[in-house]
């Protein structure tokens, strides 16, 4: 993708981020889902353009429930533990 089209992607999924509102959307995984209807939303985007911002704010997402260990946890079928 251009750097022009990147751009323009991450100034979408920024303006997406700087538009949650923090007393509706009190924890990560509600402001994930405020984000991910946003994007899609977006008028200045191509469809190719929208899936790369909401593939971004996933990755971003993803790293972030590891980080903070958040989210479902499973058992493991090989081990047999929580993960």
């Amino acid at each position: 993708m251009p750097t022009v089209q990147r751009e323009l992607v991450y100034a979408t999924a920024n303006r997406a981020y700087s538009l949650i509102d923090y007393n509706i959307h009190t924890d990560m995984h509600k402001r994930y889902e405020f984000q991910k209807q946003f994007i899609p939303a977006d008028k200045l985007l191509t469809d190719d353009e929208k899936s790369e911002a909401i593939n971004y704010i996933t990755e971003t997402y993803d790293r972030n429930k590891v980080r903070f260990n958040s989210g479902t946890k499973r058992i493991c079928e090989n081990c047999k533990q929580e993960c």
